[in-house]
């Protein structure tokens, strides 16, 4: 049986190579923050003893640095979806800041919090590379970056 986990790592998978091998540069530049964040996020993880019982501080630096990728993405792609990412990075690094001010906060819901967004991301990911393939197959280009 597939735990949780196991599906979320397939899904990171197919996005993230269907957003390499179909996406425009601002799909492959956000799978690729995706999926190293994903990693960064495994590394800087606390013990498993604590995990989540505190603040994840790794875990907020991961998704500051991912935000900041995000919004710089919103600012200089022609696509709007970064923007909806960027605001999913901003959820969780509220949550991680409400665990801070929080510390009654019971551990598992914290975790269950801080994960939600991940996989709302990855199939945003996946509905934003078939929409750049859409605009191909429509217009026969799909400009990436704003031109000002």
């Amino acid at each position: 049986m597939m735990t949780r986990q196991m599906i979320f790592v397939c899904l990171l998978i197919v996005s993230s190579l269907y957003a390499f091998a179909r996406g425009g540069r601002p799909e492959q530049i956000a799978a690729a923050t995706l999926a190293l964040g994903v990693l960064a996020s495994i590394a800087f993880v606390q013990p498993g003893s604590v995990r989540f019982h505190y603040l994840e501080a790794g875990i907020l630096g991961v998704d500051l640095a991912m935000l900041g990728i995000f919004l710089a993405l919103s600012l200089r792609s022609t696509r709007f979806w970064p923007l909806w990412i960027s605001g999913m990075l901003l959820a969780e690094v509220i949550i991680h800041l409400t665990r801070a001010l929080v510390p009654d906060i019971v551990p598992a819901a914290y975790a269950e919090a801080a994960g939600f967004w991940s996989w709302v991301a990855q199939s945003m990911l996946i509905a934003a590379t078939w929409r750049h393939q859409e605009r191909l197959r429509q217009r026969g280009y799909d400009a990436s970056w704003r031109s000002n």
